[in-house]
């Protein structure tokens, strides 16, 4: 099953500044204008929802507090002095990727597997290609790109160098490249030719 294919899970309680992503459903409450209220609203895929009176106004990668001052902004227009609040009544579990020479790639939640090690094991561990010496830990840059970083496991795992464990975020990415791969730049290429196919 592609990662597309799975279905997402949802929770009902965001954790602590939780930031908004498409998928998530907010609930907007006016306390002087309840015709204007949203009971059910969904983040659209491009990040964006359509309140009322309101063409339209991208509410993912803000937090409920960031995206209420920002549509107080835009209805000041309209209202003599807006007053609302923001919910997010389900949200999309925060998750990992981990592709690669791994047993079982795929997509995982966060809580499950909240560090690269952690990741690996969580997803059946290293396959006998795996080049364990150059795992790609990736996080989307907000520009449409990766921030790369290369941990050594091998070195993790026995406790040699200074190479420690990195914690995971949402939407994450840890790749692990083919043992006969022995450049960065090539290890990157191949991360890069595997991403579209995750989404």
């Amino acid at each position: 099953m592609t990662i597309a294919a799975q279905v997402k899970e949802v929770n009902t309680e965001p954790p602590p500044m939780y930031r908004i992503q498409p998928g998530d459903k907010l609930s907007l409450k006016f306390y002087s204008n309840p015709e204007l209220n949203e009971a059910s609203m969904t983040v659209r895929p491009d990040g964006f929802i359509s309140p009322q009176l309101i063409s339209e106004i991208k509410a993912s990668g803000l937090t409920t507090a960031e995206l209420k001052k920002e549509l107080e902004k835009q209805y000041i227009e309209f209202l003599l002095t807006p007053m609302l609040t923001v919910s997010v009544i389900e949200f999309v579990q925060p998750k990992i990727f981990v592709g690669g020479q791994v047993t079982k790639p795929g997509r995982y939640e966060l809580r499950e597997a909240k560090t690269v090690v952690q990741a690996i094991f969580h997803a059946g561990g290293f396959t006998r290609d795996a080049k364990r010496s150059m795992v790609i830990h990736a996080r989307p840059d907000g520009n449409g790109d990766w921030k790369i970083e290369i941990t050594n496991i091998s070195n993790i795992l026995s406790q040699k160098g200074s190479d420690r464990d990195r914690e995971l975020m949402d939407g994450d990415f840890v790749f692990v490249p083919e043992s006969k791969i022995s450049q960065f730049t090539k290890a990157v290429e191949a991360f890069r030719g595997l991403v579209p196919r995750f989404f």
